[in-house]
């Protein structure tokens, strides 16, 4: 009997091999549920203060904060960069970081510096009027869109431009 549930264990999927892969990630798809959640209700005027406390009895203080904060900048950076993600072509990558700052990057194939300028139009003024930027990760030095066409290797973290140290940084 053993072997036979070893043997349906080795045909499972990756992932769906246990019940605690199964349980870590229904609680890290309920959390970005709940951080698109507080967002929503940040964006419809409702105060830092009583989103966190509507969420207190499932996070304390601290931690309600920094998921409203980490889920703002999400969420707002996957809205502003809608254009520049959108596949099949999607030049920009964003890797979020749980509850840190989210990092993003630019998918460069063999374009030439005018191309890459031209696919980026806009992206700075569409972060902006996000309320976010992105910067160096070790140094924290704002970077725009030129830095992202002269480097292919960068991958800047991004911020909330009214509170640049709101959410916490990805360890370098």
């Amino acid at each position: 009997m053993a072997n036979f549930w070893r043997w349906r264990a080795d045909k499972r999927l990756p992932g769906e091999q246990n019940h605690t892969y199964n349980a870590a990630k229904a609680f890290h798809d309920a959390m970005y549920a709940l951080g698109a959640a507080m967002v929503r209700d940040y964006q419809a005027g409702k105060s830092e203060e009583e989103i966190v406390r509507q969420a207190a009895f499932t996070l304390a203080e601290p931690d309600g904060r920094t998921l409203l904060h980490s889920s703002r900048l999400i969420h707002g950076a996957l809205d502003a960069l809608a254009p520049w993600i959108r596949e099949p072509h999607g030049l920009i990558v964003v890797f979020p970081h749980g509850t840190r700052a989210a990092t993003i990057s630019a998918g460069w194939d063999n374009e030439d510096e005018a191309t890459r300028r031209r696919r980026l139009s806009g992206l700075d003024d569409a972060l902006q009027a996000a309320g976010i930027g992105y910067r160096d990760p070790e140094t924290k030095q704002p970077l725009t869109a030129q830095d992202l066409i002269l480097d292919e290797q960068i991958s800047p973290e991004l911020y909330l431009l009214d509170a640049p140290d709101l959410v916490e940084s990805v360890p370098a």
